[in-house]
């Protein structure tokens, strides 16, 4: 073999070398659901069954009574920010209201009733129970149930990390990270935390992202106070360290720029 062919071959190799160095991340690491195919149809299963909120101890709950005496009522809707004489069938509430808290021992506190035990209830039961309760002040008593913080955290490597409000009770994990601006190049789609307290007690569970098994996860839809956490790739880890992320691009380079000097020299 001659030496043109020779060094041919070792400056071949260091081209390979560079470009795979350079070359972009492989789809499957990046692109969200990747192994699900075109026209893929199926149920949530898993998911749905661990979709509804159960009410938790220091849960601000917004509660309004409607009914056939407004004026007797007033005193149970007030306490959720709703102004005096205003049925509240159709206030959307906001930052001002207050709510009625559900103390330590998983109780809040309501005019007529007293103290109602609301903690692992679902929004659904406790406005059953109260519409049973409330028929004794007034007739066909109509009970709205919310939430005042529901809401989420997401961390890390997206382009709005913060807190925010959901959106609806059915808000998904996918929603959230829309919300926050979506994961950024930097981000590790298939390792993402979510950190869920129950009970008083944290659960820490990784989501893959780029599986299709993700709409099968409990975690698919988030619960109130989940934070989600998305961890960094290992060349954020380097730049965040100062070094230069193409550092052994350039190294590289240079290695191949010299080749080619001593070929022309041959």
């Amino acid at each position: 073999m001659s030496h043109f062919n020779k060094y041919r071959l070792y400056f071949l190799a260091l081209v390979l070398i560079t470009a795979s160095m350079i070359s972009c991340t492989a789809p499957k690491k990046v692109v969200y659901l990747y192994n699900l195919k075109d026209s893929v149809s199926g149920n949530l299963g898993s998911a749905q069954s661990g979709f509804e909120n159960l009410i938790q101890k220091n849960d601000q709950l917004w509660i309004t009574i409607g009914g056939t005496n407004l004026t007797d009522l007033v005193i149970v809707n007030s306490a959720s920010g709703i102004p005096t004489g205003t049925a509240g069938a159709n206030l959307i509430p906001g930052t001002t209201s207050t709510g009625y808290l559900v103390e330590a021992d998983g109780k809040i506190k309501l005019p007529y009733l007293g103290a109602v035990k609301a903690e692992g209830l679902s929004r659904l039961q406790l406005e059953a129970f109260l519409t049973e309760k409330f028929k004794d002040y007034t007739k066909e008593p109509v009970v709205n149930v919310r939430f005042l913080n529901y809401n989420f955290s997401v961390l890390g490597e997206v382009s709005k990390p913060g807190r925010f409000n959901m959106p609806t009770e059915r808000t998904t994990i996918l929603e959230a990270l829309s919300i926050a601006g979506d994961i950024n190049e930097f981000g590790k789609r298939e390792n993402v935390l979510i950190i869920r307290e129950v009970n008083g007690q944290r659960d820490f569970v990784r989501i893959n992202l780029l599986s299709k098994d993700l709409f099968k996860s409990p975690y698919y839809y988030l619960k109130t106070n989940d934070v989600i956490y998305v961890e960094p790739v290992q060349t954020r880890f380097i730049a965040r360290t100062g070094i230069p992320q193409y550092i052994g691009i350039a190294a590289v380079g240079i290695s191949l720029l010299i080749t080619i000097i001593n070929l022309s020299r041959k």
